[in-house]
């Protein structure tokens, strides 16, 4: 999936205002379209991801397919028109959530921070013993380990790692409370060594002395290993911890690496019936005419007009560009209808992370604790310096988002009604056996491919004066495999992870 190449606002003011009544009318349509079903705000698809969702998202095996993955593991951002939002390349919400994992921490408050430091002051030759013991034994703890583990010092990572989960083999690891209170240590450790025989004596002695604040030390524990699991699995995605394969559309084949996982809730029969229930429709309307030599007055919807030099054009790979209201016979005259017949609601979600698991890659909660915790002297998750997000909603800016919901539907059919043209000129000119792509208003690709998305045919009026040219899907894109089927996006609905609902 391709991203934006340029910014849409470098284009000339008046085609700005034609985007932005056009989306503004198709948001107003489609969410009229599903206001029974479905409640959330629903924002158009900037151009180029509007025309490429491969909706056939699963193969007979239950793989994914990769294209589908790839397209909802975007980024949301704000459009370059008003109330539009556009996407990021294929796997940017991933690679932005681990980086805003990566901005963040676990830490307490001043106050129980300076009573943990404190009981750790006076435990810490026997912090020492522990550390000196079991690198004796086991060797120097590296910086590496440490990282892997997600703990800071190497006091946490012998109790909090080897001991609370490498050596207990539980998830989530054992508490420091949990460890304390225990009669005999090493019954909850079955995974350790006999040579560690030393260093849980050690640890037992430490616990002892830690008994007031091993609660604090739960927290800090808990919160460094939430992070560090969220981390890993998205980071790392494998099958034991949720990840999934995906499978390549055009050759069918099973990439051997994992994936974050991901699911669609609604299966491809129903998408593929959805698409096919032509009744179920969504429209708009234009009306041309000419404002002057060099402009044509347009309005959406019986919106207040606004003027551009050109407001269709259909490009073909032979025989260029034509302007479809100076093509040889037409008219800057004519009434406009754009229909998405056949539409469907499709949700998509992360693999949520299951603590009592260890599965699946995606919590929101720290992220929004987090925002919250900015600034004040409170026990939670915090960013160590300035997100590299913005963590607002996505009217406010927001460019951290999710999608949640795609409102699909098939290429819209595009009917010009021309009156005062000349029929016989035009179909001189004109060649029904070309498809190429349609572009509105000099940015709006209606279908994003790069050759063949529309055919079209023609249909004479009452008389030489008026006629239709209706553009439709060409064969090229209804008659592709079934796994590379795709959909024009009309709007998706998105939640913000930061913000709190």
């Amino acid at each position: 999936m391709n991203t934006l190449s340029e910014p849409i606002t470098a284009l000339a003011g008046d085609s700005v205002q034609g985007g932005e009544q056009f989306y503004n009318e198709l948001q107003k349509k489609a969410m009229a379209a599903v206001q029974q079903q479905f409640k959330s705000i629903l924002y158009p698809v900037q151009y180029p991801s509007q025309g490429d969702f491969m909706w056939n998202w699963q193969n007979s095996n239950q793989v994914f397919n990769n294209s589908t993955f790839q397209y909802i593991n975007a980024r949301v951002s704000p459009g370059d028109i008003a109330n539009t939002i556009k996407l990021s390349s294929g796997g940017g919400f991933a690679n932005a959530y681990v980086e805003l994992l990566n901005a963040m921490q676990y830490s307490l408050n001043q106050a129980d921070q300076a009573t943990l430091t404190k009981a750790q002051s006076n435990a810490s030759v026997q912090a020492g013993t522990i550390i000196a013991d079991y690198q004796a034994t086991f060797g120097t703890i590296t910086d590496a380990q440490l990282q892997a583990s997600g703990f800071t010092t190497k006091l946490d990572y012998v109790i909090g790692y080897m001991l609370g989960s490498e050596w207990s083999g539980v998830t989530p690891p054992l508490t420091y409370t949990t460890m304390a209170s225990a009669r005999n240590l090493k019954k909850l450790l079955p995974n350790a060594p006999i040579s560690a025989d030393q260093v849980i004596s050690d640890v037992t002695v430490y616990l002892n002395l830690m008994q007031p604040v091993n609660g604090l030390q739960d927290q800090l524990e808990n919160g460094a290993w939430t992070l560090q699991q969220l981390k890993n699995n998205t980071e790392t995605p494998n099958q034991p911890n949720g990840g999934m394969q995906t499978f390549d559309p055009n050759t069918g084949a099973v990439n051997s690496q994992y994936d974050t996982g991901w699911n669609i809730p609604y299966s491809v029969s129903s998408i593929n019936g959805d698409l096919e229930n032509h009744n179920r429709t969504i429209s708009i309307g234009m009306t041309t005419s000419q404002s002057s030599s060099d402009q044509i007055e347009v309005h959406v919807e019986g919106q207040a007009g606004f003027k551009v030099g050109s407001w269709l054009t259909f490009s073909t790979q032979a025989s260029g560009s034509y302007d479809m209201s100076n093509v040889s016979g037409s008219s800057t005259n004519c009434s406009v209808s754009i229909t998405y017949a056949g539409y469907s609601m499709v949700p998509a979600q992360p693999t949520a992370w299951k603590q009592a698991t260890n599965i699946g890659f995606y919590s929101a909660d720290p992220i929004s604790q987090a925002v919250a915790n900015t600034g004040r002297d409170v026990t939670g998750f915090k960013f160590l310096n300035n997100p590299p997000y913005n963590l607002n909603a996505l009217a406010n800016g927001g460019n951290f988002g999710l999608l949640t919901n795609l409102l699909i539907s098939n290429y819209p059919t595009i009917e010009i009604t021309y009156s005062n043209a000349n029929y016989s000129k035009f179909m001189e000119s004109w060649n029904q056996k070309v498809s190429g792509n349609l572009t509105l208003f000099g940015f709006i690709k209606l279908g994003s491919f790069s050759q063949g998305a529309y055919s079209s045919s023609v249909t004479q009026g009452s008389d030489n004066s008026s006629f239709k040219v209706t553009f439709s899907a060409s064969p090229e894109v209804t008659g592709v495999p079934q796994n590379q089927k795709t959909a024009y996006v009309i709007g998706a609905a998105v939640t913000n992870p930061g913000v709190n609902p």
